[in-house]
């Protein structure tokens, strides 16, 4: 098949959907870019896009981020061509953790001048989840000015505006999203649902109820948006019935494994023993000093973080997944997609600066110059051992809180592609377990090097709990940290619009709105023992 009979195929099969012989058009398209007949820079370049196209609809990130590079690299230079192939690689890049190469790829075209909306909604993405929204609201903002009609710009607005606590703003970006879809409006309702309460005098549970879905990603969606505004109308039966569904379809969409994490567990206890903590490499590392936030999700961490935010000296950067990718890339371990005990065995080999100053190098385009950064990820409570022999002057705060309440704050929020283990009260029990089980391993190896901080005392006796926190975190005091709610700077996690608020205790005892249907989960953990009759 000579060269534009391959390209005519490939466009053809992408335009029917049939992935595979557009991947294998296109790769034979490609194949003959160097032939005595080849093409001009521009054909190849449209290769080399409907490689990168093909290739990242069957999620093959890496032949996608090749594909897209190599899109770029025959587009003419300065072209908009060019422009909009470099953001088209910020996708793969973030996915494959590339994140500071997503970046860079992604200024690289905005300063090629950027003008098309799709393009400039795409670069917006990967700006947000790079932890950079104010570089995101740049774009977004241009992109609804460019075209007012474009539904997604709306939606990327709004999803920036979120981050950044400006709720009105976010709230009218995600209802214009809404109102100009031309498809099901299904993640603009879902995101617009968490934004504030609900009544019955104000809803969407009928719009919801009669939508469409198209995938099963969707239906959850729906069905945990549904939960969310019977849940604010006070509708506990209809919000549970939906809570139900959505849970059993987001753990199809999110396998997890008791026996997996156990295993993991395991082995931080076999290669991370005791004595390896003895004698700890103080060599110099380089950047700031760092303090990571760990726990459960919805146990706090977002509002300990916000507390320590509001320090002078002090920048937090979001939750950054850069420890544990510095890991598995430094493993050499191919199963890089979770966190393996063959993983481990290998970071158990590993010179700890070397997974500090890789950490260092892919955050660093984050870090404004504060002599403190927070990295505030709960999972990361796992790397724990790591963390303190990579950064051994780093202060790790672990976030304690009531298991029904942490677990069933997990239970009612859809995160899509991780926690796989809160869509059922037995994962949730088991995944609990595990969770005491490391944690009191690590206490056991690190001591009261550790600062733990419970989110009930915090609310109960706040200056008493916050000036401790601050003190152990080497910082003198300020006033501004008795008042998180007015800390200025992005967040993106389920916490966004809570944390927006004073101190308060209304999600103190939250789960007993649903104390009958979480008997299952209660009874566990009263097992486990890590509940008594009596203190639920």
């Amino acid at each position: 098949m000579r060269f534009p009979e391959a390209l005519q195929a490939a466009h053809e099969a992408l335009r029917r959907g049939d992935d595979e012989t557009a991947l294998a058009n296109a790769r034979q398209a490609t194949a003959l870019l160097n032939s005595p007949n080849a093409p001009p820079p521009q054909k190849a370049a449209e290769a080399w896009w409907l490689l990168g196209t093909a290739a990242d609809r069957l999620e093959d990130i890496i032949s996608a981020e090749m594909a897209y590079a190599e899109a770029a690299r025959w587009a003419p230079e300065g072209s908009p061509v060019r422009a909009q192939m470099l953001v088209l690689r910020g996708k793969p890049l973030m996915a494959d953790g590339r994140v500071i190469e997503a970046v860079e790829a992604t200024r690289a075209a905005v300063r090629l001048g950027l003008e098309d909306v799709p393009s400039l909604v795409r670069a917006s993405y990967t700006f947000t989840h790079a932890g950079l929204p104010n570089e995101a609201l740049t774009l977004v903002l241009k992109a609804t000015a460019r075209n007012p009609h474009h539904a997604e710009a709306w939606y990327s607005l709004g999803s920036v505006h979120r981050a950044l606590g400006d709720i009105n703003a976010s709230e009218a970006a995600f209802k214009q999203a809404i109102a100009l879809s031309p498809t099901p409006p299904v993640a603009a309702y879902f995101n617009l649902a968490y934004l504030r309460r609900w009544t019955p005098d104000d809803n969407h549970v009928s719009i919801l109820e009669n939508l469409t879905c198209q995938t099963r990603l969707e239906a959850c969606r729906v069905a945990y948006t549904l939960f969310k505004e019977y849940d604010d109308m006070g509708d506990r039966a209809n919000a549970w019935d939906c809570l139900q569904v959505g849970a059993g379809l987001a753990r199809k969409e999110e396998p997890w494994s008791s026996d997996e994490e156990a295993a993991t567990v395991a082995a931080w206890k076999q290669y991370f023993p005791a004595t390896r903590f003895e004698a700890i490499d103080e060599r110099p590392r380089s950047g700031p000093k760092r303090i990571f936030i760990v726990g459960l999700p919805r146990s706090g961490t977002t509002l300990i973080e916000r507390v320590l935010a509001a320090h002078s000296q002090v920048q937090a950067v979001g939750e950054l997944k850069t420890f544990g990718i510095a890991t598995h890339k430094l493993s050499g371990v191919s199963d890089t997609r979770r966190l393996s005990p063959e993983v481990i065995e290998a970071a158990a080999k590993i010179d700890p600066l070397a997974i500090a100053e890789l950490y260092q190098r892919e955050s660093a385009f984050l870090h404004d110059g504060r002599p403190y950064v927070i990295d505030k990820l709960p999972a990361n409570h796992e790397y724990i051992g790591l963390i303190k022999l990579a950064f051994p002057d780093a202060t790790i705060v672990t976030l304690d809180r009531n298991p029904m309440d942490a677990l069933f704050g997990s239970y009612k929020v859809l995160f899509t592609g991780a926690y796989g283990w809160s869509y059922t009260q037995d994962d949730l029990a088991d995944h609990y377990g595990h969770f005491r089980d490391l944690m009191a391993y690590w206490k056991s190896v690190l001591g009261d090097s550790l600062v733990e901080v419970s989110l009930e005392a915090v609310i109960q006796d706040p200056e008493t709990e916050i000036r401790r926190l601050i003190d152990a975190c080497g910082l003198p005091f300020e006033d501004a940290c008795l008042k998180p709610h007015e800390a200025k700077g992005a967040v993106s996690t389920a916490s966004a619009v809570q944390v927006r608020a004073p101190i308060n205790s209304k999600g103190v005892g939250a789960w007993k709105k649903y104390e009958a249907e979480l008997e299952p989960l209660k009874q566990r953990l009263e097992k486990m023992g890590f509940l008594s009759p009596s203190n639920g």
